[in-house]
C-alpha cells in the first residue's frame, strides 16, 4: 500500500542520522549540503533525477527522458505536472511563514533532497528523491519522531503540482483504489511533433498519482512512525499501475535498498576524493552528482515501458522545459566533448548508452546531410527526439557553420573504441555511424590547388565570436579523425557503399587536411587569417593539446596556450580553463595550472547546493551546468590524476596532486575491462587492481612489467595497460591521425585524386593554364 507506518524507533533513528554532521567524518559530510529559509531561486536549486525523470527540487514540474513537445527550433523538454511535489506546510517556500526551525539539504549520497522540522518537542523529516530501480517513481518519505510532546503530533502536507502545461493534450482524470490508498491518473499526448516526416506522433506520459492527507500524524503512544507517497511517469497508465504496485508489494527497507543499491554502484565508481581539502573535496563531489543524475542505473526495474535513453543536455534531465531558456533539454558537442570523457573512464556502461543515442537518432541527422546537398549523415548542432535541427531560430550561424559536432560524436565513438576494444560494438553500432559521417567530410572538404591541399571552408570551430571561417584548426583536425576512423570501420565491416576505392579517397583526404602553422610564431592560427591578439571566445585551437592529443613540439603547444590564453573572454565558459589546466600540467607549469584549475569552478558554482552555472562571476546563466562539471571532471581524471587514452593503451603519468590536497583518490577506472583505483601521493601513485580485463593486456609500471590480478597493488611514477595483440582486424589497421600532407606526397592514395570531382576540375584548370603561357 502507498501509505504506510512502520513503528521502529531504532530504525528511524539510523536513518535520521543522515542529518547529524558526524564530527571528523570528511567523506560522509561532503556529500551533504545544507541551509535554513529562505530558499534559493529556483535557478540555483538542485536537479533531482535517475536517467529517466527529472525535476528541480521543489519544482512544479518533471521531465521525462526522450519527452519532447515542439515544432523544430521550438522542440523542448515537455513540463510535466509534478504531482510527487509533496512538501511539509511549515517549510515550504510558498508559505506565508516559513518556521525557523526549518533545515534543507541535499544529500548526494543518497540522492535525496531532506527536508527537516525539528524542535524540543519533534522532528519532522521529509525525504524527496527519484527511485534509482523503479526510474519511474519519485519518492515521498515523511516521518515523524516524538521527542517532547506527550500528545499527537501533526505535520501538515501539501502537493503543489504545476497547472496542466500546454504541451500536452489532457484526458479527463481516472482514479483507482489500491490497497486502501486512493490514486489518481492524469494522461495526455504532446500537441506538436519535432519535425512530421520523422515523428508521426506525440508522446503518451501518465501520472500516476496518490491522494494525500491534509495531516499525517502520530498518536501519543506511537514514538515514530513513517509514511511512503510514490507517484509514477510513465508512458500508459497500466504501466503506472504496475510500477505502483510493484514498490508498494515490498517493505519500506527494501525500497530503500534497492535504491541505495543503485546509488552506491554509482558513487563506487564517480566517488573521486580530494583528501585533506574538504572544499575541493565537495566541489568534486557535487560535480559528479550533478553529471550522474541524468544517466540512468546499471539496473533498473523492467516491468515497464520507456525511451532509450536520449543522451544528456547541458543542464541536464531536470531542466529545459521551456522555450529558449536552460537550452530546452537538447543534446549539443557538449555531450560528447565535455561530459563524455569522464563517464567513458568511471563508468563505459553508460558511455555505452550516451552514444547510442546519436545511432537512435542517425535517420534524422541524414536527413540533414540530405537538406544541405552532404553525402553520408551530418548530425545537427542541437538534436532532441528526431536528430533533425531543433536550433531555435536565434542562432542561424551556429547551424551553418558549426559541422565540427559530426566529428566530435565520432571521436567519441573512436575513444569508445579505444577504450573497450569491443568488436562487436563496432561491428553492429560504430561502422554505419563512422562510415556515413566520413562520407559527410568526404563531401564537405574542398581541394585548393594551390596548396595541393584540402581545406573546410564556412566553418566554425568552438570559438562561436567568428563563424564563416576557412581551416579551422579544431574542425579540421576533428574531420581528420574522423575520416580515418570511418576508413578503418568500413574497412573491418566490408562496407559495399564505402568499398575500397572510396577508403583511398577518405585516406588522401584526411591525410591532405590542412592544418595551419605559423613557423615564425611556432604555434597554429585558429583560422586562415587569424591575427595575433584578436579576443575569442572559448577554447578553440588549445584542444589540439587535449583532448585531441594530436602531435606537436612542446615549443608549439606553450605557445597555442599562451596566445590563446591572452585573449580569451574572461567570462567565457568554465570548460575553457579546464582545459588550460591540462594544457599548463602537460607543459608541467603548475602555478599556471592552479590558478586555471582555482578559475575553473569557484567563478561557476552557487551556494548553498553547488549547483554549476553557465556563466561565471554571478552573471545569470543556465542552471545545473553540468558541460562545465564534465570539463572540470576532466581536469581531475586527465589532468591532475593524469590519466591518458590511446589506441592500444591506458598511459599514467605525470601524475599531481590538486592544489592543497593531502591525497587524490580515483575509485574506479575502466579499461577493456580491467578496474582499478587509482591514489594519487606527492611523491608517487598507487594502483590497486579491483577486476581484471581482457587477456591480450599487460600492465608496466615504472617500466617492469606486473601481473593484473585481482588485489594486486603496485606503486610507481608512471604505468600503462597496454595490448599486447596486433592491432590489425581483418586486414585492417586504424591510420594514425596525420594533416597536411600534399597530395602529391601520398603515395598509397594518389590515385584517388581521380575520384574527386574538384580535385579533377582543378587540374584540368592547371592543364589548360600551362597550355596558355
Amino acid at each position: 500500500m502507498a501509505l504506510r507506518a512502520i513503528i521502529s524507533v531504532t530504525l528511524l533513528l539510523t536513518v535520521l542520522g543522515v542529518l547529524v554532521v558526524a564530527q571528523g567524518d570528511t567523506s560522509e559530510t561532503n556529500y551533504k549540503f545544507q541551509t535554513r529559509p529562505p530558499l534559493p531561486d529556483a535557478s540555483v536549486m538542485p536537479t533531482l533525477a535517475n536517467g529517466n525523470i527529472g525535476f528541480v527540487a521543489y519544482g512544479e514540474y518533471v521531465h521525462l527522458n526522450g519527452v519532447y513537445n515542439g515544432l523544430g527550433g521550438k522542440s523542448h523538454r515537455a513540463r510535466i505536472p509534478n504531482y510527487g511535489n509533496i512538501q511539509l506546510t511549515s517549510c515550504s517556500p510558498k508559505s506565508t511563514s516559513v518556521s525557523a526551525t526549518c533545515t534543507y539539504q541535499l544529500d548526494m549520497k543518497a540522492g535525496k533532497f531532506v527536508t527537516v522540522d525539528e524542535d524540543i518537542l519533534y522532528r519532522v523529516v521529509h525525504e524527496m528523491y527519484p527511485h534509482r530501480y523503479y526510474d519511474t517513481i519519485l519518492v515521498n518519505r515523511i516521518r515523524i519522531q516524538r521527542l517532547g510532546s506527550q500528545g499527537v503530533i501533526q505535520a501538515r502536507l501539501e502537493q503543489i503540482p504545476g497547472l496542466l502545461s500546454d504541451d500536452f493534450t489532457w484526458s479527463p482524470a481516472t482514479e483507482f483504489t489500491m490497497s486502501g490508498q486512493v490514486y489518481k491518473v492524469q494522461c495526455g499526448v504532446t500537441v506538436e511533433v519535432e519535425q512530421s516526416t520523422v515523428q508521426s506522433f506525440g508522446h503518451s506520459v501518465c501520472v500516476t498519482y496518490p491522494t494525500i492527507p491534509e495531516y499525517v500524524q502520530i498518536a501519543p503512544d506511537t514514538m515514530a512512525q513513517e509514511f511512503l507517497f510514490f507517484t509514477a511517469f510513465t508512458m500508459t497508465a497500466e504501466d503506472g499501475n504496475r510500477q505502483i504496485q510493484a514498490i508498494s508489494g515490498i517493505t519500506n527497507s527494501l525500497e530503500e535498498t534497492m535504491h541505495m543499491r543503485e546509488m552506491d554502484r554509482l558513487w563506487e565508481r564517480y566517488g573521486i576524493t580530494a583528501e585533506g581539502n574538504s572544499e575541493l573535496d565537495r566541489v568534486i563531489k557535487a560535480s559528479a552528482f550533478y553529471l550522474f543524475s541524468s544517466l540512468p542505473a546499471h539496473q533498473v526495474a523492467t516491468s515497464v515501458g520507456r525511451y532509450p535513453f536520449y543522451g544528456l543536455a547541458p543542464a541536464g534531465l531536470g531542466r529545459g522545459g521551456l522555450v529558449e531558456q536552460e537550452y530546452q533539454g537538447h543534446s549539443f558537442w557538449d555531450t560528447e566533448i565535455w561530459m563524455y570523457p569522464s563517464i567513458l573512464l568511471l563508468d563505459p556502461i553508460n558511455a555505452a548508452n550516451v552514444l547510442s543515442y546519436r545511432t537512435t537518432v542517425a535517420g534524422g541527422a541524414r536527413m540533414n546531410a540530405m537538406k544541405n546537398e552532404f553525402n553520408g549523415i551530418q548530425f545537427p548542432w542541437e538534436s532532441a527526439f528526431t536528430g533533425t535541427e531543433v536550433t531555435p531560430d536565434c542562432c542561424p550561424e551556429v547551424v551553418d557553420y558549426q559541422h565540427h559536432i559530426t566529428a566530435d560524436i565520432v571521436f567519441a565513438a573512436r575513444q569508445y573504441f579505444y577504450a573497450t576494444g569491443d568488436l562487436n560494438w563496432l561491428r553492429t553500432q560504430a561502422c554505419r555511424l563512422a562510415a556515413d559521417s566520413s562520407l559527410f567530410w568526404l563531401s564537405r572538404a574542398v581541394y585548393n590547388n594551390v596548396t595541393d591541399l584540402y581545406e573546410i571552408r564556412n566553418a566554425m570551430g568552438p570559438d562561436e565570436d567568428h563563424p564563416n571561417v576557412t581551416n579551422n584548426a579544431f574542425t579540421n583536425v576533428m574531420a581528420a579523425h574522423n575520416l580515418f576512423f570511418g576508413e578503418f570501420a568500413s574497412c573491418y565491416c566490408r562496407d559495399s557503399l564505402v568499398n575500397e576505392s572510396v577508403r583511398k579517397e577518405l585516406l588522401m583526404v584526411a591525410r591532405g587536411l590542412t592544418l595551419l602553422y605559423d613557423a615564425e610564431g611556432d604555434f597554429h592560427p585558429q583560422y586562415e587569417g587569424y591575427q595575433t591578439g584578436t579576443p575569442i571566445k572559448q577554447a578553440d585551437t588549445v584542444l589540439l593539446i587535449y583532448p585531441l592529443q594530436y602531435p606537436m613540439n612542446v615549443s608549439t603547444k606553450a605557445n597555442n596556450l599562451l596566445k590563446y590564453s591572452q585573449v580569451t573572454r574572461e567570462n567565457g565558459p568554465a570548460m575553457t580553463w579546464a582545459i588550460h589546466t591540462i594544457g599548463h600540467l602537460e607543459l608541467n607549469q603548475l602555478q599556471e595550472a592552479g590558478a586555471m584549475f582555482d578559475k575553473s569552478y569557484r567563478q561557476y558554482l552557487r551556494a548553498p547546493f553547488n549547483v554549476w552555472s553557465e556563466n561565471g562571476n554571478n552573471e545569470p546563466g543556465a542552471g545545473n551546468f553540468i558541460t562545465g562539471a564534465g570539463g572540470f571532471l576532466q581536469s581531475i581524471i586527465n589532468g591532475y590524476a593524469g590519466v591518458r587514452l590511446h589506441q592500444d593503451r591506458l598511459e599514467i603519468k605525470n601524475t599531481r596532486l590538486t592544489p592543497n590536497t593531502g591525497a587524490l583518490h580515483l575509485p574506479t577506472i575502466e579499461y577493456r575491462g580491467v578496474q582499478f583505483s587509482l591514489t594519487v601521493r606527492a611523491s608517487a601513485f598507487t594502483i590497486n587492481i579491483k577486476k581484471t580485463g581482457q587477456a591480450d593486456l599487460k600492465l608496466i609500471v615504472d617500466q617492469k612489467q606486473e601481473s593484473i590480478c585481482v588485489d594486486c597493488e603496485y606503486n610507481g611514477t608512471i604505468a600503462s595497460i597496454e595490448v599486447t595483440t596486433d592491432q590489425i582486424f581483418e586486414g585492417c589497421r586504424l591510420k594514425p591521425t596525420t594533416l597536411g600532407v600534399k597530395i602529391a606526397d601520398q603515395t598509397d592514395a594518389a590515385s584517388a585524386l581521380r575520384t574527386t570531382s574538384m580535385a579533377f576540375l582543378s587540374l584540368v584548370v592547371c592543364f589548360v593554364l600551362s597550355k596558355m603561357f
